[in-house]
């Protein structure tokens, strides 16, 4: 078989989540909602601003946006997985000047909006380089990007996902980090893209969980879901659940609890 193409990339981003939908951060746990308000929190839309959400989720940053610009503003929130479109629109009711529709966060709608914003998706994106382009176009001048991405997972939760993944092919396994290596790589990249001031916040926040079953239930409610179907697809899923569960239990024994630590760097910069 040959190497997927861009579009069979997103297509299967899309389905993943959107199978997804209905327990994303719906599990007893909270992670997209707080690293949204944080995304906000840099991002700063302003009363009467523009703003343009891409990868929108069930609206963990596009519902504070919304909040922040008021009714003299505007936020268009676009995602590719339909049901988290309808889940945000069931929201946004009382919200008028919050607008939701499909969209691929890598084609952006024209514009001109004071802010793009991305909580937790430019990683996902087959062509980064051109989807921060396509943005510049959109934008203002003066106006601001700003997004979040996951940072660096700490040794025990490496070896979660070392466990998890020791089957699959190699060809299968995560690929090199690029500018989400770290901030610093994210500096250098975006600067080189022609971006201006780029500066990154990072959090940690504490995903507090039960039990290894509650760890796979919150994994298969988000992005980790992707890694669990291919575990699943290929019959690894259960020898891999064999592996990890230990390392998962050992954490408990040592913390007293499972806490499960999310690092989140929230990047701003401007044209």
């Amino acid at each position: 078989m040959g190497e997927a193409s861009s579009e069979e990339i997103k297509a299967r981003v899309a389905a993943a989540f959107d199978r997804a939908s209905g327990t994303y951060d719906q599990v007893g746990t909270e992670y997209f909602a707080p690293a949204g308000r944080f995304l906000v929190s840099r991002t700063a839309p302003q009363p009467g601003e523009r703003v343009l959400d891409v990868g929108c989720g069930r609206g963990a940053s596009a519902i504070p946006a919304a909040h922040a610009v008021g009714a003299s503003g505007s936020v268009l929130a676009t995602d590719l997985a339909v049901s988290m479109v309808e889940s945000v629109r069931r929201a946004s009711n009382a919200m008028p000047w919050l607008r939701v529709e499909v969209g691929d966060a890598e084609h952006p709608p024209p514009g001109p909006f004071n802010v793009v914003q991305a909580g937790l998706v430019l990683f996902f994106l087959p062509s980064l380089d051109a989807a921060l382009s396509r943005y510049r176009t959109a934008l203002t001048r003066p106006g601001r990007l700003g997004f979040t991405w996951p940072g660096a997972l700490d040794a025990p939760q490496e070896a979660v996902f070392n466990a998890l993944e020791a089957d699959l092919p190699e060809s299968d396994q995560p690929l090199d980090d690029g500018p989400f290596e770290s901030p610093a790589a994210m500096h250098t990249y975006l600067t080189e893209q022609g971006w201006s001031d780029p500066t990154t916040e990072t959090r940690v926040h504490l995903v507090r969980l039960s039990d290894a079953d509650h760890w796979f239930e919150w994994s298969w409610s988000h992005g980790y879901r992707r890694l669990l179907e291919e575990l699943q697809e290929q019959g690894l899923l259960t020898a891999a659940r064999e592996r990890a569960t230990p390392l998962i239990d050992k954490m408990i024994a040592d913390e007293g609890g499972l806490v499960w630590p999310m690092e989140v760097h929230a990047t701003v910069v401007h044209v």
